[in-house]
């Protein structure tokens, strides 16, 4: 089709326009942590070590996978699917565990791009869940308490969750997913500071990727140290790198930027021994697997 040549530099306006509108929505992060976020590792070991015997190891159940375009994972860095996994964790006592997070049911996961699922892994969560003392979550969103609101016997799991007051009454918790009745059975969870949910296992909060966002340390009886941010990062290139999500990715969720802006400037001054365990991000699962940071697979369970 031909353009008139009055119409041209209106076309060349509007095409550079959208330019410029894409290139601030999908590559521009721009934005500034908003002041300080304070992660006080001595005060984590205090809190770590005050209430009892630390736990013996932590093992991984990765229930399945997905993928974004890599623009919407970390801004700018072009439209190639970026591959993503859905974990949940388990931290280990010699008589007792703890989960944190629980994925997703495979019939909700299956809403996400190139979703893979593993159903005996989720099985696996289930089953842990039953046998776990205290079951919690670095925040709200459906692929992190989706194996609890899927939770097929949810009375049997109820006493052990503890949603924080922040994840309980956040706009973002799809409550629809829950059994009739099932949020109203919880007693939330309300702490201010830091909050040892038992030993060796600290919360603390971290409100900007979804106001029920808590980071969670824990601390081995080996001395070793790990910090569960959740979504902080989708990638630890988004801590490395310091850039994070674009604009649109922030705005479909309603995160606010500089908050999150200060926690990855936050995460990057952490010392090299302290493992920031990040909950999308594939790269880093297996090198964890590699070098046995953690076990692969909830074990002891029927």
């Amino acid at each position: 089709m031909r353009i008139r040549r009055r119409r041209w530099p209106w076309v060349l306006g509007g095409i550079i326009a959208l330019l410029l509108v894409g290139g601030y929505f999908l590559f521009g992060t721009g934005a500034a942590p908003s002041g300080e976020y304070v992660i006080d590792l001595p005060a984590l070991h205090r809190a770590a070590v005050a209430t009892g015997a630390l736990p013996e190891r932590i093992e991984v159940e990765k229930v399945g996978q997905f993928a974004f375009p890599r623009t919407l994972v970390v801004a700018g860095d072009g439209f190639h699917m970026h591959p993503m996994v859905l974990l949940a964790h388990r931290v280990v006592w010699p008589d007792h565990s703890l989960i944190i997070d629980t994925a997703m049911a495979p019939a909700a996961a299956k809403k996400l791009p190139g979703s893979k699922l593993d159903a005996g892994a989720f099985d696996r969560v289930e089953a842990a869940m039953k046998k776990a003392s205290v079951i919690v979550f670095t925040h709200e969103h459906v692929d992190h308490v989706g194996g609890v609101a899927g939770a097929p016997d949810f009375p049997a799991i109820a006493k052990q969750v503890r949603l924080t007051r922040e994840q309980l009454d956040s706009p973002k918790l799809e409550r629809g997913d829950f059994p009739a009745g099932a949020l109203g059975s919880l007693e939330p969870l309300s702490y201010e500071g830091l909050y040892a949910v038992a030993p060796g296992v600290v919360l603390q909060k971290a409100p900007g990727h979804s106001p029920g966002s808590q980071i969670i340390y824990v601390e081995l009886a080996s001395g070793q140290r790990f910090l569960f941010v959740g979504d902080i990062a989708w990638t630890h290139d988004n801590i490395t790198l310091q850039k994070g999500r674009p604009r649109i990715a922030t705005l479909l969720m309603s995160e606010d930027r500089p908050a999150v802006a200060a926690q990855l400037h936050a995460l990057a001054q952490l010392p090299p021994d302290v493992h920031v365990i990040v909950a999308h991000d594939p790269v880093a699962l297996e090198s964890d697997l590699q070098t046995g940071l953690y076990r692969q697979g909830f074990s002891g369970l029927p």
